[in-house]
């Protein structure tokens, strides 16, 4: 049984440890002669085991560091299998995990390009490989390969540990901002003619009404800027017509009756013109709504241990990031309740899972085999073992970290597995039937996640406050209501009551009823946020695989 580095295969080693847990790259720690340790070891290495005819490589990387534990006659020399390229490789790697529904970029800081944030809604982990210097994917749960390594376990070295405690339960809240949006023109005029008893804009007051009506660029309501709601006159025009001819009906008369009036201190008969007008009064509305959207729920966790130790609840907030860039429809008045908004809430539920499956590895396992049985042993694999030391005589565990440890008189390999104790609960609904993941039975609409998490559809949950379809609105909508004061018929009625002898400037009581038009238009003003909650109703909980019987 022998040790070397293919790089200086004339460096005495004394002793050889190599090393690696979950998410750490693989370490070598040499023991040499104190004078190799400054000449000799090389800076590169290819380390090689070999065991009777046997010869494998076990370990590749670089030195780092200076030598340690120096005495007077043995150092420690360090190596890392950490490749050069290591960034490039998590990036790439990275790059190409970004899928949905297990990756959201609403969910991550603009900027931030950590690869680690591929990994929140995946109950995975990156991985290096301690030959290769290669970066890849596994799983929490479940290895590549399975080794059964149940009749090399060295006598007295099997240990078992309670780990972590699962989580019993999530809870997250996850809030969207953004700011609603919608604008569009519409044209009043025809809503304001109909209050006419005639059906057209007509008044005794022609001057006060020309000059009154609204100009182009006038702005109208409480807001003063096109950056908040209001009305904006983006067109207006107030055109004299003369009326249809109707004979002897004479509904559009152009005159009034006789009145009496003194005319240079004289009584005189005179009537007044009566002005007809067609026109429009187009006016740019525009809402701008900035708005608050919090999704809640809970996701339970079914494990062996759930009663049997202290319940451990966590809870996550989670704020999006750049929502308005994703709002498909920039006038909704709900994010969650789109199709957009949807992904986010299942990505939301994955990361919720990927937390309880991150706590529910429960149980650990420590055992030592010959290393010749376990040479080839990685981070990606997983273990079975069969022994009446273990409850219920069997577990398959995950490899979180190993140890080899060589000598030229022995060479070990002590193992470590995480093992889930989960408890699976069945979820009784049918399975979804179509693309989408959506599924309707006949009791319930709800939605599953690929990880087979469901809930309830959440639909009915719409925001209260507010203009919630602005784009759906229609004139009838917008004019709440028209009034007509002075019209000329209560003019003329005026003048009558007024008439010479009961007043001498009988033309004068005009001044008393002119024509003023009210439009009560529909309220856009807006608060400095509007706040809406969604509580989803999850309807079954979430296990870990069972990889052991408690």
């Amino acid at each position: 049984m022998t040790i070397s580095i293919l790089e200086a295969n004339n460096l005495k080693i004394f002793s050889l440890i190599i090393s690696q847990k979950e998410g750490e790259i693989a370490s070598a720690k040499l023991e040499v002669l104190r004078g190799d340790a400054f000449s000799d070891a090389p800076l590169n290495g290819t380390f090689v085991y070999q065991n009777n005819d046997q010869t494998e490589v076990i370990f590749k990387g670089k030195r780092v560091g200076f030598p340690r534990q120096i005495d007077s006659n043995l150092a420690q020399v360090e190596y890392t299998s950490e490749p050069d390229d290591a960034p490039m490789q998590l990036h790439n790697l990275a790059q190409s995990l970004k899928t949905p529904p297990f990756y959201d970029d609403l969910f991550v800081e603009v900027g931030d390009e950590n690869p680690v944030n591929v990994l929140e809604a995946r109950s995975d982990l990156f991985v290096w490989d301690r030959r290769t210097g290669t970066a890849s994917l596994t799983s929490l749960f479940q290895g590549d390969r399975v080794l059964d390594l149940s009749d090399s376990i060295l006598e007295g070295s099997l240990k078992l540990s309670l780990g972590d405690t699962p989580l019993d339960s999530i809870t997250i809240e996850v809030s969207a901002e953004w700011i609603q949006q919608a604008d569009g023109d519409i044209n009043i005029f025809p809503k304001i003619a109909k209050k006419f008893p005639k059906g057209l804009v007509n008044t005794l007051t022609t001057e006060q009404l020309t000059k009154q009506w609204p100009k182009v660029g006038d702005k109208i309501g409480p807001e003063a800027s096109l950056k908040q709601s209001g009305y904006q006159v983006v067109k207006s025009t107030l055109r004299p017509i003369t009326p249809p001819n109707t004979g002897i009906l004479g509904i559009y008369p152009t005159v009034t009756p006789e009145i009496t009036t003194l005319v240079d201190g004289k009584p005189c008969a005179v009537r007044l013109k009566r002005s007809w007008f067609k026109g429009d009064l187009w006016l740019y509305w525009h809402y701008f709504q900035k708005r608050r959207e919090v999704l809640r729920f809970t996701l339970n966790q079914s494990s062996k241990l759930s009663g049997r130790i202290r319940p451990r609840q966590k809870r996550l907030t989670i704020q999006l990031q750049s929502v308005q860039n994703h709002l498909v429809n920039r006038a909704a008045s709900s994010f969650f309740i789109s199709p957009r908004g949807r992904l986010a809430v299942i990505h939301a539920l994955e990361i919720a899972k990927a937390h309880l499956a991150g706590s529910s590895r429960c149980v650990e396992v420590e055992f030592e085999v010959p290393l010749s049985h376990a040479s080839d042993i990685s981070l990606r694999d997983s273990v079975r073992l069969k022994s009446d030391k273990i409850p219920g005589d069997l577990i398959v565990g995950k490899v979180i970290g190993y140890t080899f440890s060589i000598t030229p008189e022995s060479a070990l390999a002590r193992i470590k597995l995480g093992i889930a104790a989960g408890s699976p609960v069945d979820f009784k609904a049918p399975e979804p039937k179509t693309e989408d993941i959506y599924c309707n039975d006949e009791q319930e609409s709800y939605f599953k996640t690929p990880s087979g998490i469901a809930f309830k559809a959440y639909d009915n949950q719409t925001p209260t406050q507010g203009i919630l379809h602005p784009l759906g609105l229609t004139i009838h909508d917008f004019i709440k209501g028209v009034q007509v004061q002075g019209t000329p018929e209560k003019q003329f009625q005026h003048l009558l009551e007024n008439e010479y002898p009961n007043r001498d400037d009988t033309l004068g009581a005009l001044a008393d009823v002119p024509t003023i038009i009210d439009v009560q238009l529909l309220d856009l003003r807006t608060q400095p946020v509007l706040e809406h909650t969604i509580d989803l109703d999850i309807l079954n909980t979430w296990s870990s695989p069972d990889q052991i019987n408690l």
